[in-house]
């Protein structure tokens, strides 16, 4: 799974003179955003990590994960591959598939899938980078949920209208790229109005840049008048996400 989630808040500052390489090369990863149509309205499929697991434990994600080299094109590793390539779109595609046949259980068809979005987690001394393509498929058949009660240990299928209102209750912890895509799909009537959506707009590229202070912190999106400084005193435009306890509180003047 990955869904290129910021670190903890609260974490100490790490040594000056260590610093991981994932820092500074973001891991190649897919994520697959499953839609359904129900009579409540479209529906989006969750997982909930298990809470002992390292990245985004106890967060409720999309299914994905890291593109491994056998997701590859031949003689390309999962290392080389540039998120502008049509060599990272092939294999972003091969393992959207394979992780959510391994998360959920469910199989997909290749053609199904839709470029949705591209999220690169932000540059930070606490957390692994990913560079994440999203992409939207439709369930149209019946098919069960399975997951591992490993890494995996609960699913729901959900509104992204309940989605968000749980998070905003507190009772469902998702990473900001979660809260924004859903965000995003509760302005969506159906499964084809979403796809159709994604189709028609150019691929969102987002790298938040992340901000610390007062105990918390602030991820600014290229819009907002601070992503450049990181200044947050500066009057404009708005586009960030700062989080309160377990909530996000998204703000979004610019449109």
């Amino acid at each position: 799974m990955t869904d290129s989630g910021e670190p903890s808040a609260n974490k100490q500052e790490p040594s000056a003179h260590k610093q991981e390489p994932s820092i500074q090369n973001p891991e190649p990863a897919a994520t697959v955003i499953l839609l359904r149509n129900t009579p409540a309205g479209l529906e989006v499929l969750l997982l909930l990590r298990a809470k002992a697991v390292k990245f985004a434990g106890g967060a409720w994600v999309f299914p994905g994960g890291r593109i491994d080299d056998d997701d590859t094109d031949a003689g390309v590793t999962a290392s080389s591959l540039d998120k502008g390539d049509d060599a990272f779109n092939r294999a972003a595609r091969r393992a959207a598939l394979r992780e959510c046949l391994e998360e959920t259980g469910i199989q997909l068809d290749a053609d199904n899938l839709v470029t949705y979005s591209h999220w690169t987690t932000p540059a930070t001394q606490y957390n692994r980078r990913f560079s994440t393509r999203f992409l939207l498929a439709e369930l149209t058949e019946n098919q069960p949920v399975t997951v591992d009660d490993g890494e995996i240990v609960e699913f729901r299928w959900l509104t992204p209208a309940q989605a968000l209102t749980e998070h905003d209750n507190g009772e469902l912890v998702v990473l900001p790229p979660t809260y924004r895509t859903l965000t995003e799909l509760n302005r969506c009537q159906s499964a084809d109005e979403a796809i159709t959506m994604a189709k028609q707009r150019e691929m969102p590229d987002i790298s938040p840049l992340m901000v610390k202070h007062d105990g918390t912190v602030t991820t600014l999106y290229k819009e907002d008048i601070s992503y450049t400084t990181g200044d947050l005193s500066l009057q404009g435009p708005q586009h960030r996400m700062t989080r309160q306890g377990k909530r996000w509180i998204y703000v979004d003047t610019t449109n």
